[in-house]
């Protein structure tokens, strides 16, 4: 079982990341293209409405994790009729969710001219918001199979299908744009890929499992069980959606939509990073809640000590090339007109460094299925993060924005959370957990500085460009390993490394 959990975890890394990185290449070049032909009025829409459709997906937000969690076992036992089960119920869950996404989102369109701050025709803006809505919809109509894959460790599957109809739609992109220039048939494009992408996932799952169409009688299963961590779940998402989608609607709002064009370019380039990660962290919670059905607890907190430090070193290396880089790529990508301000990109390398510098917490937290616990956290954060966006937003612009954000998880998440993982899960003292993080944050602080200094003594072009990158990268890697060398997560980090080395080479 080992094995083949490390087997799936290493090719859904591999295989997700090298889809990723062609979405990626294209991404960038459909971007570059899309400012040449159409102005930052359309950036702005396009970043708000997908940000104001995250915001209504949050019925989903109490499903996701739970569909997972609750197909771990009876895969694990190969409970073929249960699993038949349960999937008939969570597709029938999803059609509701799709059902509340659409009526909420219909609901919303007399509320658009108060949102959207800009030139553009008001009725173009409506039909532009129909299609991102539809898009939406349609995503939810094989969810519950994605699911499926993720708790069989299948998730390469879905990235394989993801790199197919996103290559396609990327190619479609750029020659829409050459050929119509026109922001309508663009966003047409987008919602006909996620139809495509939808049936074929479906026809992929049901070819990978033919059990799923079989026809028997349902097994009874607990709903009521799983009704309640859908609730806390929600409850607890709601806050997480308000948290990482609202920065564009305040921004909208309180500065101008035209903001937002400028923002998404930066968001972009940290969601396309954010991306990898999320591929190394899906499959490292499939892999985290084999590894908890155990129940070996110190062999639990030895393997989160070591991604704890393999994220901390993530986000020091990201938030201080961010910082730094930031201005010199916008430049060279899309000139210096769509530069943002140096607090505004403090501000989104500090959210992207406390972002991951936590993840191990919530990751093992998920896996664990540990979802009454935190309901109310991130709530709570969400709340402390509206009032602060608006204070600071009115006081210092975009920045006061993002700022308020990280400040509003300082507050409640960052603390809290390690608390009732370490209480709950681990049974140990969060001393040493609180330990290590002090050491990461003086760690990332003098790497800081010195790649500060490298920076200002070296030429700004694309070729200094990726040698700073690779200086910081070499800079950030020296100091913690220096710094951690001698500890047991390093050790227990270098051995799956070598593991992870030794099995994809016999994989290749």
């Amino acid at each position: 079982m080992s094995n083949s959990r490390s087997k799936n975890t290493i090719l859904n890394i591999v295989i997700g990341f090298l889809s990723q990185i062609g979405i990626l290449l294209l991404s960038f070049i459909g971007r570059r293209i899309f400012v040449y032909f159409l102005s930052v009025d359309y950036l702005g829409i396009n970043g708000l409405y997908s940000n104001i459709l995250s915001v209504l997906s949050l019925a989903e937000l109490g499903l996701g994790s739970v569909v997972q969690f609750f197909l771990y076992k009876p895969v694990a036992e190969n409970d073929q009729p249960l699993i038949r089960s349960l999937m008939h119920y969570f597709k029938k869950l999803y059609v509701g969710v799709a059902a509340a996404i659409l009526g909420l989102g219909l609901m919303l369109i007399p509320l658009l001219n108060y949102i959207v701050n800009s030139d553009l025709p008001q009725n173009e803006l409506i039909i532009y918001y129909f299609i991102f809505l539809l898009n939406s919809v349609a995503s939810y109509l094989s969810a519950h199979k994605v699911a499926l894959l993720a708790a069989y460790q299948d998730n390469r599957l879905h990235k394989l299908l993801l790199f197919f109809t996103n290559f396609l739609l990327q190619v479609s992109y750029i020659l829409i744009l050459f050929v119509w220039r026109d922001y309508m048939v663009y966003v047409f494009a987008m919602l006909v890929f996620t139809i495509v992408n939808q049936i074929l996932l479906s026809v992929i799952c049901d070819k990978r499992y033919p059990y799923l169409k079989e026809k028997s009688q349902y097994i009874n299963f607990n709903k009521t069980k799983i009704l309640e961590s859908v609730k806390s779940t929600f409850i607890y998402k709601i806050g997480s959606t308000i948290i990482n989608n609202t920065d564009n609607l305040l921004i909208s709002m309180i500065v101008n939509t035209l903001a937002v064009g400028l923002y998404s370019n930066y968001y972009m380039v940290v969601n396309a990073v954010q991306g990898f990660l999320t591929i190394i962290t899906t499959s490292l919670i499939s892999a985290i809640g084999n590894l908890s059905a155990g129940k070996n607890v110190q062999r639990m907190l030895d393997v989160f000590k070591a991604i704890l430090l393999v994220y901390h070193f993530i986000a020091a290396y990201g938030a201080i090339s961010f910082f730094l880089l930031f201005e010199d790529f916008i430049s060279i990508w899309l000139g210096e007109a769509f530069v943002l301000d140096t607090a505004t990109v403090f501000a989104i390398a500090l959210n992207f460094y406390l972002t991951n510098a936590i993840s191990p917490i919530w990751m093992f937290r998920e896996a664990n299925g540990l979802f009454a616990q935190v309901k109310y956290l991130l709530l709570t954060t969400a709340i402390f993060n509206i009032i602060l966006s608006i204070i600071f937003g009115n006081m210092f612009g975009m920045a006061g924005v993002l700022g308020a954000t990280v400040i509003a998880r300082m507050l409640t998440q960052v603390w809290y959370e390690p608390h009732i993982l370490f209480q709950t899960v681990f049974g140990a003292s969060q001393k040493v957990y609180w330990t290590k993080q002090f050491r990461y944050v003086i760690l990332t602080g003098i790497a800081a500085m010195i790649c500060r200094c490298l920076y200002l003594i070296m030429p700004h072009n694309i070729i200094f460009l990726f040698i700073k990158a690779i200086m910081f990268l070499v800079v950030c890697g020296t100091l913690f390993m220096l710094g951690c060398i001698r500890t047991r997560e390093f050790t227990e980090m270098r051995d799956i490394v070598k593991n992870i080395v030794r099995k994809t080479s016999q994989q290749i």
